[in-house]
């Protein structure tokens, strides 16, 4: 994937990439997105998938705050006061939801398909995850067009484009 991708992803999904620039003896993100650049929307979609959670908690906190900061109150009619122990359980809520978003160490193409592996995956996560991976091999890797699996010993997933500029014909079932 080119370099302005991984790093949007990146800067995009701090924890989830958080060993991004670790050294290759702590985890294999030292070599960044092994995959084309077609797949970049399919792994933003589940990045943002595995965030929800936390991004929820995170808005919920930053919202309260917000309100606490300018005047104390909820903003609607009859808004009930904000107080600071409200307020902090919202960001230790937030908190503890950071510490459940799954940590990248390998993303990855194998066998024509996404492999995405994390650490501290919930069952949801890895729902999320095998759907991510199923869907890979219906998107073409270099420019995300629907797309098939091919082979002629090396598995590869494009777009009738690309399989034709890689005279690919052998289809994989």
């Amino acid at each position: 994937m080119r370099k302005e991708l991984d790093e949007a992803l990146c800067a995009k999904y701090p924890l989830i990439f958080a060993d991004r620039n670790k050294p290759m003896t702590e985890t294999a993100m030292c070599w960044g997105f092994e995959c084309g650049d077609g797949w970049y929307n399919l792994i933003d979609v589940l990045c943002g998938m595995l965030y929800s959670e936390y991004n929820q908690a995170k808005d919920r906190y930053e919202s309260t705050k917000e309100y606490y900061n300018n005047g104390g109150k909820y903003p609607w009619v009859g808004g009930k006061e904000i107080t600071a122990e409200e307020l902090e359980q919202k960001r230790l809520v937030m908190e503890e939801a950071a510490k459940t978003v799954p940590v990248a160490s390998q993303v990855k193409e194998k066998f024509g398909g996404l492999r995405f592996y994390v650490n501290g995956a919930t069952d949801k996560h890895w729902n999320y995850i095998s759907f991510a991976e199923n869907m890979s091999h219906r998107v073409c890797e270099q420019c995300g067009a629907p797309g098939k699996t091919y082979t002629d010993g090396w598995h590869q997933t494009l777009c009738d484009h690309h399989a034709k500029l890689e005279e690919r014909t052998e289809e994989y079932q």
